[in-house]
């Protein structure tokens, strides 16, 4: 992306921020979607019980637009740093190339 300051690293970040705000406008019919695909399901996802709580929590209700972004921005400074995703990184370069 050219860096923490380049532009495309900014414009990564905003559309982030904008993916959120949009799925928050749905937040209702996707949850309605989860509640349907975890009963009776296998996958590991929906092994611990009821996620629709914690998925809620994630949509940051509480929070205004511009709570929102200061949100964001902290997200993707953590992930910058995190374990999991230098892990995810390499293995997507040695499987996949990128």
């Amino acid at each position: 992306m050219g860096g923490l300051q380049s532009d495309m690293y900014g414009y990564y970040k905003i559309l982030i921020l904008r993916a959120l705000i949009a799925a928050r406008k749905h937040m209702d019919k996707l949850m309605s979607i989860v509640e349907i695909m975890q009963h009776g399901s296998q996958l590991n996802c929906f092994s611990k019980g009821n996620v629709t709580l914690g998925l809620r929590e994630r949509f940051h209700l509480n929070m205004t637009d511009e709570q929102l972004e200061f949100n964001v921005e902290k997200m993707v400074e953590s992930s910058l740093n995190s374990l999991t995703t230098r892990v995810y990184d390499t293995f997507q370069y040695y499987t996949n190339g990128i």
